[in-house]
C-alpha cells in the first residue's frame, strides 16, 4: 500500500499507529470470542467486556490523536495513509461495541440457546472469527490477497444471514428468542461488514474504501 501510494515506506509514526489498530482488532476479536461463548454456547461471562471496550475506545483515541499531531507538523507526509488509519480506526472501533452488543442480548433470552437457528448463527460467528486474523495480516503486512480473502467472506456472510433472517421470520419461533436470533444475525453481519471495511483499504483505492466492490 504504502510503497504504491508514497514510493516510500511510511513514517515510525504511521507504522506505530498501524499497529494500535491492530491490538484494537485483538482485543475485539477477544470480545467476539466472550460474547459468542455466552450467547451461542450458553456459557456463563467471566471477564467484563465494557472494561475491554474502553481499552478498544481508548486506542481509538490515541491513534486519532497521533493522526492529528502528526499532520499538524508534517501534512504533506503520509497524508494518505492518515487518512486510511482513520477510516479503519473507525471501523475497528464499531467492531468492539457490536461485540459486547451480541452479549447484551442473553438478558433477552427466555431459554438457553438451541436449535436450528443457534446452530446456524454459530456456524456463521466461526466463519467470522478467521476473518479478525486475516484482516490483521492483509493491512499489516499489505496483503492485497488476504484483503480479498476477507471481503469475499463477508459476501458469503451476507447471503447466509439473509437466509437465516428469512427463515426466522417464516418460523413459529418464540418472540423472545426470534428477537434474539434476529438480532444476533444483525450484529454478526455488521461485523463482517467492518472486517470489510478495514481490508478493502488494502484492495481498493481511498476513494472506494467502503463502498462498493473493486472494479
Amino acid at each position: 500500500m504504502f510503497d504504491d501510494l508514497l514510493g516510500q515506506k511510511p513514517s515510525p509514526l504511521v507504522t506505530a499507529a498501524y499497529d494500535d489498530v491492530a491490538q484494537m482488532l485483538r482485543r475485539s476479536a477477544k470480545m467476539f470470542d466472550l460474547a459468542c461463548r455466552t450467547l451461542l454456547e450458553n456459557e456463563p461471562l467471566e471477564v467484563d467486556l465494557n472494561t475491554l471496550d474502553d481499552q478498544v475506545d481508548a486506542g481509538e483515541r490515541m491513534v486519532r490523536r497521533a493522526i492529528l499531531e502528526h499532520l499538524a507538523f508534517n501534512p504533506k507526509v503520509d497524508l494518505v495513509p492518515s487518512l486510511i488509519l482513520a477510516s479503519m480506526v473507525q471501523d475497528a472501533e464499531r467492531i468492539g461495541d457490536f461485540a459486547r452488543a451480541l452479549a447484551e442480548l442473553v438478558p433477552l433470552a427466555g431459554r438457553p440457546r438451541s436449535g436450528q437457528f443457534a446452530e446456524r448463527l454459530r456456524a456463521v460467528a466461526e466463519e467470522i472469527r478467521p476473518l479478525f486474523d486475516l484482516c490483521m495480516e492483509a493491512f499489516l503486512d499489505d496483503d492485497e490477497e488476504k484483503g480479498r480473502q476477507v471481503m469475499d467472506g463477508h459476501r458469503r456472510n451476507r447471503v447466509t444471514l439473509g437466509d437465516l433472517t428469512e427463515d426466522l421470520a417464516a418460523s413459529d419461533e418464540e418472540t423472545d428468542m426470534a428477537v434474539v436470533y434476529a438480532l444476533s444475525s444483525r450484529i454478526l453481519l455488521r461485523i463482517s461488514a467492518h472486517l470489510y471495511n478495514i481490508a478493502s483499504s488494502v484492495v481498493q483505492p481511498y476513494d472506494k474504501i467502503r463502498h462498493g466492490d473493486e472494479e
